[in-house]
């Protein structure tokens, strides 16, 4: 018996995961109770663990009836369900999309840097759009904003952490790669963000849409395909529904959410679906209308990107160390300039501060933007290293003050050692300017009341 029921909690935790499931996937895993059945030999664990818990079959039974998210209207993907309680539920699912959101971001933000210059157009230049790299990264950091401004108005802390190692297979819409741009890159990139089923040839309509299913299928290979984040918003969408049907009177207003969940869902598989499929196709018109780029070799001077190392590092004596001195030393300055923003993005969304925020993007295309493009001519690579401690782990909101002052004198210290290594662009004395704006924020919030969270405000 002890036995079965060690079998039992492995089997629960290997299913705790976000997973999309599509029909072909349903025999295996269309709930949590199918999935266990063999190990349990036929008892279904949600109705043997409650009871083993004190509940009664009854109360077990509808625990198990709700292991599914229900998918939006038009969709089959599902996202299977690890708590009861809708509101402990949506928390898990929302820091959950806040991290997939920082890991596509950064991942697209690599992929931007890594073009040549001749392709600036595909590249972008800093505005929130659905037509170049940069402006998708944005988006993304947009829809970053909302995920994290909903937990804080429902009550939770935001997070800012993302994907690094281990890898979770069933959380991830596919394994976090910081890599130049490449048609393999963006096979994934076109998949993870397509609405459920356009990437599937039989569901193809023209001649078009079947040569451009079967070339992204060649260009996966053989890996395991990824997953739609569309998936992952019909649960977090379906989860604030359920909640919304409690009438708990000690929540927000959740109805403008739900419109703002939908809005993220259709911005990457319409927007970002199509810009990604045209940079895959070589259609996009930054690349001008001669043959297809992605076709030359990589060694040729046309082929788009430069051949940035995968998954670069600043930290010392890691893997995929950066080697080179000054690159090291550039790279590491780049991570202080990443932690700083991070840092004040987790501030504004506590606080409902838009000044932080507008800091935050400040240092992201002010000198985090003349790093990653010097980076990216030197042959290197921006490395996002994530910061061990977080990006708010003080006790109070002074020591997080502190903490991020204490950061800007870093980077500041480094920007001075480095010197004529840094980028004929770079903004110096920029850090000290975000000193000085913080102590102004910080001696206003001790005379006036702490802002309202601005809950339909964010990085626009």
């Amino acid at each position: 018996m002890d036995d079965k029921i060690n079998q039992a909690a492995d089997g629960l935790r290997k299913a705790s995961r976000v997973r999309v499931i599509e029909p072909a996937d349903t025999p295996v895993s269309d709930s949590r109770r199918r999935l266990l059945r063999a190990a349990l030999n036929g008892v279904a664990l949600p109705t043997a663990a409650y009871c083993l818990l004190g509940n009664t079959p009854r109360q077990a039974e509808a625990a198990e009836a709700a292991t599914l998210h229900p998918a939006s209207p038009g969709t089959t993907g599902r996202v299977v369900r690890d708590f009861r309680d809708p509101y402990i539920e949506l928390l898990r699912l929302l820091h959950q999309a806040a991290e997939v959101e920082h890991a596509l971001m950064i991942q697209y933000l690599y992929g931007s840097f890594s073009l040549k210059p001749a392709y600036a157009q595909v590249a972008g230049f800093g505005a929130p759009n659905s037509n170049d790299l940069l402006g998708v990264a944005i988006m993304e950091m947009q829809h970053l904003g909302k995920v994290n401004q909903l937990l804080v108005a429902l009550g939770a802390a935001p997070t800012l952490i993302r994907e690094d190692f281990p890898y979770e297979p069933e959380i991830y819409p596919f394994r976090f790669n910081l890599e130049p741009l490449s048609r393999q890159s963006l096979a994934k990139y076109v998949w993870t963000e397509a609405p459920i089923g356009a990437t599937n040839v039989r569901n193809a309509k023209t001649a078009e849409d079947r040569k451009f299913c079967e070339e992204l299928n060649v260009a996966l290979g053989s890996a395991t395909r990824p997953n739609y984040v569309g998936s992952l918003y019909d649960a977090v969408i379906g989860s604030v529904q359920e909640l919304m049907a409690t009438h708990d009177r000690q929540l927000p207003d959740l109805e403008p959410w739900v419109e703002a969940l939908r809005k993220i869902k259709e911005d990457g598989e319409v927007g970002h679906y199509q810009f990604f499929r045209r940079v895959f196709l070589g259609t996009h018109e930054g690349f001008g209308s001669g043959p297809n780029v992605w076709s030359v070799l990589p060694t040729d001077a046309r082929y788009p990107s430069f051949a940035l190392p995968v998954n670069p590092t600043a930290y010392v004596g890691h893997d995929n160390e950066i080697r080179d001195p000054a690159a090291q030393g550039l790279a590491w300055l780049g991570d202080l300039h990443y932690w700083v923003l991070l840092s004040l993005l987790s501030t504004g969304y506590k606080q409902g501060s838009q000044e932080h925020i507008a800091l935050a993007r400040g240092h992201m295309m002010g000198p985090f933007w003349s790093l990653a493009r010097k980076l990216s001519a030197m042959g290197s690579g921006m490395p996002f290293d994530p910061l061990s401690l977080g990006y708010a782990p003080g006790a109070t909101r002074e020591a997080n003050s502190r903490l991020l002052s204490r950061l800007l004198s870093e980077a500041d210290a480094v920007e001075k050692q480095l010197g004529a290594l840094l980028p004929s662009d770079f903004p110096t004395d920029f850090c000290r300017t975000t000193q000085s704006a913080l102590l102004d924020l910080e001696s206003k919030s001790k005379t006036a009341c702490a802002p309202s969270l601005p809950w339909d405000d964010g990085l626009a």
